[in-house]
């Protein structure tokens, strides 16, 4: 159906505003008194019981072509969830036109009655499109309807003017929370590293192997604090589109043996078995996918008891002409409702929150590193029995 006009329904004054705008359509037809006066009764009818039914009905009156024929239809449409309309109060305007009917599509419930175009009219597309554009051009048809006009225009800039304040009333909550709780990881290892620096001060140190030891406890929170500072500086990079890569092709079995030698540091209290299949070129940025293997594997011990086992895995999957890399531990586990949130910026687990630190970025930052690499990463697990990361990379 070509739409010619739409109004929606709020009261007895939209009964006259229907009618005005279909006889203005009869008009650029050129339809005859009798037909005009006939198919006006209906649309009155109708939207008469319509407004004193409910206020969200909805008229739409346009031209549909089939097989050649033409006929002007009058469609009024009201919410589903509404009582519906005794068929009843139908009765006068089913016996004005031909075809008249009521039927239900999703969430709305169509009154729909039709009648005939005569062939005369010589109708085609490109008349009908002439048609709805001078009903445009020529405006409202009464006062009411520039009030309406206005109205709903009116009530469309405070819809949008509170749904931009919810929006930024969301934010601001999300920002003052991400200060919090950037604040309070920043400040844990700071904290630490001054009392350590004390320490180290203090006559109480008095061999090398004291100050040694020290110094590596101190090298362990700088660490930190430099995870914390590029993941922050990371994000906001992503947020503007900025993260820079250094894409070269590699062989991936000698990246990887060479990248987990580095990152076993990370987790010396876990076992690291590396099983890699055969291997393969891939193009990828090695530093940046180095982070990603770095989040994965520090998160897998830091879930997991310490003396448990962290498994890499690769396996060539020429069907899809990716390679996967796995990572598995024997941890905690993820929630169900968890794994369809752990990619999300700033997410974690309540039950981690208060034993675990972090930002909740590192694996919102993998899989943005990953989908830049024409990638994807998914997890699996369950709860209490570990959980396994998967990353899929394009052969190159």
């Amino acid at each position: 159906m070509i739409r010619l006009a739409e109004v929606t329904l709020e009261n007895e004054m939209d009964v006259v505003l229907s009618g005005q705008k279909f006889l203005k359509i009869t008009e650029l037809l050129h339809l005859n008194l009798s037909t005009r006066s006939t198919f006006a009764s209906a649309v009155s009818e109708v939207v008469r019981v319509m407004t004193e039914h409910t206020d969200n009905g909805i008229l739409h009156l346009g031209i549909e072509e089939k097989d050649r024929r033409h006929k002007l239809i009058c469609k009024v449409c009201y919410p589903a969830e509404e009582a519906a309309i005794d068929p009843e109060q139908f009765m006068y305007a089913k016996k004005l036109v031909p075809f008249f009917e009521t039927f239900t599509a999703g969430e709305k419930i169509t009154i729909e009655f039709s009648i005939g175009l005569p062939r005369s009219l010589n109708l085609n597309r490109v008349k009908i499109y002439k048609i709805a554009e001078a009903l445009e051009q020529n405006g409202p048809v009464s006062p009411y309807e520039i009030l309406k006009i206005s109205k709903n225009e009116l009530t469309l800039k405070a819809e949008l003017q509170e749904a931009e304040l919810r929006a930024s009333k969301v934010m601001n909550e999300l920002k003052s929370e991400f200060i919090s709780m950037a604040s309070h990881e920043l400040k844990t290892p700071i904290t630490i590293l001054k009392a350590y620096g004390q320490l180290a001060l203090s006559p109480k140190v008095k061999t090398v192997e004291q100050a040694q030891s020290i110094v590596e406890k101190m090298n362990v929170q700088c660490m930190k604090l430099s995870t914390l500072a590029l993941q922050l500086l990371d994000s906001a990079k992503i947020e503007i589109g900025q993260l820079e890569y250094n894409m070269a092709p590699v062989d991936f079995g000698n990246y990887i043996q060479h990248t987990v030698e580095d990152l076993k540091h990370l987790i010396p209290d876990h076992q690291l078995i590396i099983n890699c299949e055969e291997t393969s070129m891939i193009v990828i940025d090695e530093l940046r996918l180095e982070q990603v293997l770095s989040n994965l594997i520090s998160n897998a011990a830091k879930y997991s008891q310490p003396g448990t086992k962290v498994h890499l895995k690769t396996v060539n999957d020429f069907t899809n002409n990716t390679l996967i890399l796995s990572i598995k531990d024997e941890g905690i586990g993820i929630s169900p409702e968890g794994l369809t949130k752990i990619f999300q910026k700033f997410h974690r687990e309540p039950e981690v929150i208060s034993k675990h630190s972090g930002l909740g970025m590192g694996m919102y930052i993998a899989a943005k590193i990953v989908d830049s690499h024409g990638g994807k990463i998914w997890a699996e697990s369950a709860v209490g029995e570990g959980s396994t990361f998967h990353v899929s990379l394009p052969f190159a």
